[in-house]
């Protein structure tokens, strides 16, 4: 399957002040189309992801989020850094592939940020076990991975 994804601009979140909630975000600038999402931390140039999700309806989505205590919680502990949400528009699927489309995005932004080392908040990288390899003797330790990804 070929999935093509338009990444928006990200948009910053802000501490809320005088609310229930954590962080706040203009949700004008949130399109309510099929997509994925990636609430970040940004540290001069460069990006942590901290969650990454998919919905048919970003919006909605990313606004009951707000809500999740415990979602904005892992964020606000995080480490230092501007507090942000990435977009990408799901581009060029039909109707009857956005799910299978939107979950293929997801399980493959998860594993690359695994790979990476971010550290993700999300419940899929649970069922994502992570090894570590100690590698000895006279191979190049550079051929030999350090840590490796594989389905539980």
């Amino acid at each position: 399957m070929k999935i093509k994804v338009e990444w928006n601009k990200p948009v910053q979140l802000h501490k809320a002040k005088n609310s229930n909630f954590i962080y706040l975000l203009d949700l004008d600038k949130i399109p309510n189309v099929a997509g994925i999402y990636i609430f970040a931390r940004k540290f001069d140039k460069y990006y942590e992801a901290l969650y990454v999700g998919k919905s048919e309806h970003l919006r909605n989505r990313v606004n009951r989020h707000l809500n999740n205590l415990k979602l904005m919680k892992y964020m606000e502990n995080a480490k230092a850094g501007k507090r942000l949400i990435i977009i990408g528009q799901l581009k060029s699927c039909s109707k009857k592939n956005t799910n299978k489309a939107l979950k293929t995005l997801e399980r493959a932004f998860i594993r690359n940020f695994l790979v990476e080392g971010h550290d993700l908040a999300n419940v899929h990288g649970i069922k994502i076990r992570r090894h570590e390899i100690i590698s000895e003797g006279k191979i190049k330790k550079s051929f030999i991975p350090a840590l490796m990804y594989l389905e539980k």
